[in-house]
């Protein structure tokens, strides 16, 4: 017996001596099924273009660009029968450029409804409204250059999509997940008598659920890393002059950085309610310090992320200065690589306000009027400002509750299955609860929540609870209270047909 055990021991140093020096990964598994191919292009506009992000600002043409720059990056993936294209873009909602969809479907063949533009939800990117900057401002000059530079925006997604498609090659994914530290709720509540505020909120519900995909070549390279979070992009204010992708442009030059080779896309979260812990600024190094912060931690994740089965296998002894149990991760197959989508169009009802409702904000307009000029015969050009963009809101109010009249919305909602990774998304602003609710019911194990995203609906979508604190996302939401849950009952109903 005492012989049989010695020849067991030395069996096991003589399987330690011949291992393999270098650890399996990626290159040693089978195919999971799934090819995917990357592109970005540099969306990068030119000085002068309008920028016009806040009422605030005095300010209507951009003076300067952030080195981080403007990009748009375009992900297909297909499983050999059927293709995907999500695109990331820095912009503050996917409306300017949603014609590229048609025109990339023309020219791969993906269905329209296979591809999805995400915003980055910037609000440092080009903007042209009368609703923001100086009051009363002549605007017609800047019309021609922002519609054309669009135009080029638009053919420039096309252009990667169908760059992303040709190059299509056997990748491998996986996702995780963890904390990110750099959102706070931002529906400040009423505080000694002012009315509720766009703020910080400690008390809020803040949702810091960091969701990382990595999706590897069969090499074990990294070609691409998705990164879901929820924050808006509201670093960069009114005081700010540079076009800027704010915090998520540094957040992917990091995880770029951490990965060589790959390309970052960001996928904003259900952020109506999730602001920056710091914002409000015109410092352009609070940017990039959140987006620094992010980029560590979603870098980290990322690196952490096998893509891969793999296992540590005991596989004998070493004997060193200590007694060692040799035990290399070894690859034992290719993740789950099954692609399915489901999407559905809910209708939801639409708000609607009284009659005793629309006399008070009218009420409030007129109060402001009042005080607008007041202020305005004091000679303060700030105080001045102020007021007419004060009466210039509670206007826009005005007009959008008197045409409120509770008519049903429609909302696309989508869920793509990556294997054990879903991606759901849905147009406009939705409350974090919501992208909550959503991934907490989801039965796999990495759920992404997207909002800012191509399709029918738009606007804030706040949960029931919030509308009795009134507030910029509640005074503005075209939706009725019941809106929220039903978008999350239509979402949750999709997962049955991706399992």
């Amino acid at each position: 017996m005492r012989l049989f055990l010695q020849l067991a021991v030395l069996v096991c140093f003589a399987v330690a001596v011949r291992a393999d020096v270098v650890e399996q990964g990626v290159r040693n598994s089978a195919p999971s099924g799934l090819s995917a191919g990357v592109a970005r292009a540099d969306i990068t506009p030119p000085v002068g273009i309008p920028q016009m992000n806040w009422g605030a600002q005095t300010h209507v043409g951009a003076e300067g660009i952030d080195p981080a720059g403007m990009i748009a990056t375009a992900l297909v993936i297909s499983d050999g029968s059927q293709k995907f294209a999500m695109v990331d873009i820095d912009s503050l909602f996917p409306n300017y450029v949603v014609d590229a969809i048609g025109r990339a479907a023309a020219a791969t063949g993906i269905p329209p409804t296979h591809i999805r533009i995400g915003a980055t939800h910037t609000h440092a990117g080009p903007f042209l409204t009368k609703e923001k900057g100086p009051v009363g401002y002549d605007l017609t000059k800047f019309e021609k250059g922002f519609d054309a530079y669009w135009s080029v925006v638009t053919d420039k997604i096309a252009g990667a999509i169908v760059e992303a498609n040709r190059k299509l090659e056997p990748v491998h994914v996986g996702g995780a997940r963890g904390a990110g530290t750099i959102n706070i709720n931002r529906r400040m509540r009423p505080l000694n008598g002012a009315p509720p505020a766009v703020g910080r909120n400690p008390e809020g519900l803040v949702d810091r659920d960091l969701t990382v995909v990595r999706i590897d070549r069969a090499d074990g390279s990294t070609l691409a890393v998705l990164v879901n979070f929820q924050c808006h992009g509201t670093v960069m204010a009114w005081e700010n002059k540079m076009i800027s992708p704010d915090w998520p442009g540094m957040m992917r030059k990091e995880v770029e950085h951490a990965l060589p080779g790959s390309k970052c896309l960001f996928f904003q979260g259900a952020a109506g309610n999730q602001g920056p812990i710091e914002g409000f600024t015109g410092d352009l190094g609070v940017a990039h310090r959140l987006g620094r912060i992010l980029g560590h931690q979603a870098a980290a994740l990322a690196l952490q992320t096998d893509t891969v089965k793999r296992s540590p296998k005991f596989e004998g002894f070493v004997e060193s200065t200590a007694f060692i149990a040799r035990q290399p991760w070894r690859v034992t197959g290719p993740r789950d690589g099954t692609l399915k989508f489901a999407e559905k169009v809910l209708e939801v009802p639409g708000r609607e306000y009284t009659p005793a409702e629309v006399d008070k904000m009218r009420s409030r307009v007129r109060d402001a009027e009042a005080k607008a000029v007041q202020i305005k015969s004091q000679g303060d050009a700030w105080a001045t400002h102020a007021a007419e963009a004060r009466v210039r809101r509670f206007q826009d109010l005005l007009d959008k509750w008197q045409k409120a009249k509770g008519d049903p919305i429609k909302v696309r909602v989508q869920l793509l299955r990556i294997g054990e990774v879903v991606i759901a998304s849905m147009p406009g602003e939705p409350f974090a609860e919501i992208g909550q609710a959503v991934k907490k019911a989801s039965p796999f194990p990495i759920t992404l929540f997207c909002g800012y995203s191509s399709g029918e609906g738009g606007e804030y979508m706040p949960i029931e609870g919030e509308y009795a604190f009134e507030g910029y996302e509640v005074d503005r939401t075209p939706y009725a209270r019941q809106a929220a849950d039903q978008v999350v009952a239509g979402m949750i109903s999709l997962f049955g047909a991706i399992r």
